[in-house]
């Protein structure tokens, strides 16, 4: 499993692509940010094609898949907030699609393939 850096790519399953600001600074791979516990909450979803004239796109990610999503092992210490979990390629969350239901989110890329974990 590989972590997650801010060139990740994530899509919801209409195919919108998940807005990434990561909140750390301090580790990268290949000079990019890692993704680090509660980056994916509460992000924008972009272009999302499910569009009609009743049902607004997604907007937004409302929650993530705990277990498959976060590193068991290795957490980076942002400055002055508590350790915080990196996310795998295996990351995964609902959008509020709609307003009325959730659809579900997932990584198509990770942004690099030189670090990951075994779980």
């Amino acid at each position: 499993m590989r972590f997650l850096t801010e060139d990740a790519l994530l899509k919801c399953d209409h195919g919108g692509t998940v807005g990434l600001a990561p909140r750390q600074d301090w580790v990268r791979v290949a000079g990019r940010r890692v993704l680090v516990e509660d980056d994916l909450l509460g992000r924008p979803v972009r272009a999302c094609p499910m569009v009609t004239p009743t049902t607004p796109a997604c907007a937004r990610t409302v929650s993530i898949s705990e277990t498959p999503s976060l590193s068991a092992l290795v957490r980076v210490q942002t400055q002055g907030d508590r350790p915080r979990r990196v996310y795998l390629d295996t990351a995964t969350g609902h959008t509020d699609w709609a307003r009325l239901s959730t659809v579900s989110f997932a990584v198509a890329e990770p942004g690099q393939s030189l670090v990951g974990t075994g779980s």
